[in-house]
């Protein structure tokens, strides 16, 4: 059993306004996300935001969603946030919210990944670049929730490396995200060849 959450609580700063509230082939970029993740087999759906439309949006979806009261604190807070109203799962997959391009095959990939080495910490690559959804075992859980800032979970992949599976993936834009005017300028004119 795998946890789905989905981190989507940041401030977007970069961008000048919510970049998962911006439109995407007739959806929001959140929900491509949202909608992906979904169909595929995880235990639990999660979604950890501050924001009400988004709430509507997973809650439509059927999403377990929660409300992140502290956003200034950072990812490490939509993570504690996620593991905290989660049920006990052999582990937790996190997602940010804009990576439209993200495949449902290669999610289903990285899952099963982790079911063959379910000691391990298993994330997508390609061609040394790395990536999300990151999915940590359940073992790790005490040291998730000591996280602080805007890190996510790079501090423990750092301190845990030999127990790190990087999982090469055949797909370079499913590690495709959003972060600028310019980024979504090329999402939505298809041009993504600068970028990636």
């Amino acid at each position: 059993m795998i946890n789905a959450i989905i981190m989507a609580s940041g401030f977007s700063t970069r961008m000048g306004q919510n970049k998962l509230l911006m439109p995407y082939k007739n959806k929001y970029i959140i929900e491509h996300t949202l909608d992906k993740v979904k169909t595929c087999s995880f235990h639990e759906y999660i979604l950890v935001t501050n924001n009400e439309e988004m709430i509507k949006l997973g809650q439509d979806k059927g999403f377990k969603v929660i409300f992140n009261h502290h956003p200034e604190k950072g990812q490490s807070e939509s993570i504690k946030l996620g593991i905290k109203y989660s049920k006990e799962p052999l582990g937790y997959a996190f997602f940010t919210g804009d990576q439209p391009l993200m495949d449902v095959n290669t999610i289903k990939y990285l899952v099963d990944c982790f079911y063959t080495y379910p000691e391990f910490i298993i994330g997508p690559t390609y061609k040394g670049k790395r990536g999300n959804p990151v999915i940590f075992p359940e073992k790790y859980k005490k040291e998730l929730l000591t996280l602080q800032g805007d890190v996510g979970g790079r501090r423990i992949i750092k301190s845990n490396q030999k127990r790190v599976k990087w999982i090469e993936i055949d797909q370079e834009l499913f590690l495709w995200d959003i972060d600028t005017i310019e980024d979504y300028n090329r999402l939505i004119m298809g041009d993504k060849n600068d970028y990636c």
